[in-house]
C-alpha cells in the first residue's frame, strides 16, 4: 500500500517563515505555500524537483513570489477594460497572488493525498458580490492543479508553472499550434514547427492549444494535460529583462521556461481550469 501523508510546515527554501503544506504520495511529494495557493515544489521522487523557483523570490510586503505555479485570476497580464471600467492601477495578472488562502479540506489515502484552498473577495473592481474561488492540489503519480470558480461572471485565468532545467537551450515544448500572439512584437505570427525552442525573449499565446502536450529538458520529460483552457502560453524573459527584473539572478533565464494553461476568454462564465504534471 502507497503511503500518504499532509502536514502543515513553517518555510520552504529560502522563504523561511511561508505558511506551507507539504503532500506526500510515496515517494513522491508537493509543497503548496498559503499565500498565493502557490504550489512552490513537485518533486516525483526524492531530490528530482521539476518546479523551479528564484533565488531571490520574495513573499513580504504583498509581494507576489517568482517561481512555482502562481495563480493568475481574474485577470491575465495588464487588467482590461472589462475587468478594470475605472482605470485604477492594478496589478498585473490579478488580485490573488498575494493573499493568504485558506485550507479547507484534506484527504489522504492509498490513492491520492490531496487539498483544497480557498480564497473570497468581496467588490472585484468590476463585479459586485461574494467570490470565491478554490484550488485543488492532487498527488498520485502524477500532480494535478484545478482552479475552480462557480460564479457566472468575466474571469481570465492562468495557471503559470515555472519548469525547472538544466539549460534553455535544450527545452522544447510541442506540439504547439502554428499561429500565435507575439507579445513581444505585438503581432500575430506563424511557426513551421510544432516544436518550440527558445532562443530570444519568448512571450507567446497559442489559442486552442492541445490538451496534451510534452516538455523534453536534458534532466527531464513531462506529459502536460490540460482542461478548461483556451490558450497556452510559452514565457522566458531572456537576458536582458532576467538581468533588470529584482527578483531573478542575471542568469535565471537559463534556468527555467513557463508553459502556462490559461483560460482567457472575458466572457462570463464559470471558471474549471487544470493542469496536470508527470514525469515520463
Amino acid at each position: 500500500m502507497v503511503e500518504t501523508a499532509i502536514s502543515q510546515q513553517t518555510g520552504f527554501a529560502h522563504l523561511t517563515d511561508l505558511p506551507c503544506i507539504k503532500l506526500q504520495y510515496g515517494t513522491a511529494s508537493a509543497v503548496v505555500s498559503l499565500y498565493g495557493a502557490q504550489v512552490l515544489s513537485y518533486q516525483p521522487q526524492p531530490g528530482k524537483e521539476l518546479l523551479w523557483l528564484s533565488p531571490k523570490a520574495q513573499w513580504h510586503n504583498q509581494t507576489a513570489i517568482r517561481g512555482g505555479v502562481p495563480v493568475c485570476w481574474p485577470w491575465f497580464g495588464p487588467a482590461g477594460a472589462v475587468f478594470n471600467p475605472a482605470q485604477d492601477a492594478l496589478p498585473n495578472h490579478g488580485l490573488v497572488r498575494n493573499r493568504l488562502w485558506q485550507l479547507i479540506q484534506q484527504h489522504s489515502g492509498p490513492t491520492a493525498a490531496s487539498v483544497t484552498l480557498m480564497t473570497e473577495l468581496d467588490n472585484l473592481p468590476y463585479y459586485s458580490g461574494s467570490v470565491k474561488l478554490q484550488l485543488c492540489l492532487t498527488l498520485t503519480d502524477s500532480l494535478s492543479i484545478a482552479l475552480s470558480c462557480s460564479s457566472q461572471m468575466p474571469q481570465q485565468a492562468a495557471l503559470h508553472s515555472y519548469f525547472a532545467l538544466d539549460n534553455i537551450a535544450n527545452a522544447a515544448v510541442r506540439p504547439l499550434p502554428d499561429s500565435y500572439y507575439d507579445k513581444v512584437s505585438d503581432s500575430m505570427q506563424q511557426n513551421s514547427s510544432k516544436v518550440v525552442r527558445i532562443t530570444s525573449e519568448t512571450d507567446r499565446i497559442y489559442p486552442d492549444s492541445a490538451a496534451q502536450l510534452r516538455m523534453d529538458s536534458d534532466s527531464s520529460q513531462l506529459a502536460l494535460t490540460q482542461t478548461g483552457h483556451d490558450a497556452t502560453v510559452v514565457w522566458n524573459p531572456w537576458q536582458e529583462k532576467s538581468a533588470a527584473t529584482a527578483d531573478l539572478a542575471a542568469d535565471s533565464y537559463r534556468q527555467f521556461i513557463c508553459v502556462e494553461t490559461a483560460r482567457l476568454s472575458s466572457a462570463a462564465a464559470t471558471l474549471a481550469l487544470t493542469q496536470q504534471i508527470k514525469a515520463l
